[in-house]
């Protein structure tokens, strides 16, 4: 799960990028899924699905800094927080 609230002239740009990764989320490793969603305010959630911690440690590393900055939101992004949150094998319906 990440957070971040963007500045307005920024949206546009950051939401393309992120359908973007849903789009080609076939081209990065370990990833399962994603979605994202937003409120008027610029606010946005994204929630990733993947397989193993090491996949997404290695996105986060490498893949969301150079999203980042494809947005162009690295400098007007107010506040961008991540969390990972391990799914029980029960909870899952995939």
């Amino acid at each position: 799960m990440a957070e971040s609230s963007v500045e307005k002239d920024k949206r546009a740009r950051f939401e393309q990028v992120l359908k973007g990764v849903g789009n080609n989320r076939g081209l990065i490793p370990g990833m399962l899924s994603g979605a994202f969603g937003k409120r008027h305010n610029g606010r946005y959630l994204v929630a990733s699905l993947w397989d193993n911690e090491d996949s997404h440690q290695r996105y986060e590393d490498k893949e969301w800094p150079a999203l980042i900055n494809e947005s162009g939101v690295k400098d007007s992004a107010h506040r961008i927080s991540v969390s990972l949150i391990e799914l029980h094998p029960k909870w899952a319906v995939i």
